[in-house]
């Protein structure tokens, strides 16, 4: 139940930021108008460099895409099946943010 209530809070979270363009990076900013060009589709992204981090970019009609980069809380990692951050070990097995619970380990 918890982590189903931080799964919901997340993304709450999440799309509150990304519809609020008060938010939104200066796309008149040299150092992230390459990054801005990283939006190809609308839609949630995994940060293809970074397990713990993940962007969204949204369309507000200004032919380019605005891109809205997200960090993970602490001991978690990005799951684009469920759209949101997760328990590495809890992700997609096939993934390469992919970690096995340890076994040996104390609970």
């Amino acid at each position: 139940m918890k982590k189903i209530l931080l799964c919901c809070c997340v993304m709450i979270l999440v799309m509150w930021v990304a519809i609020n363009p008060a938010f939104a990076a200066d796309s008149n900013s040299p150092a992230l108008a390459a990054d801005i060009n990283a939006c190809t589709s609308e839609g949630f992204h995994p940060d293809p460099e970074d397990c713990k981090k993940f962007f969204r970019c949204v369309d507000f009609g200004k032919d380019k895409l605005t891109k809205f980069t997200f960090d993970c809380g602490p001991g978690t990692v990005y799951d684009p099946d469920l759209i949101t951050c997760n328990h590495p070990w809890a992700v997609d097995p096939s993934s390469k943010c992919y970690e096995p619970l340890n076994p040996d380990a104390d609970p």
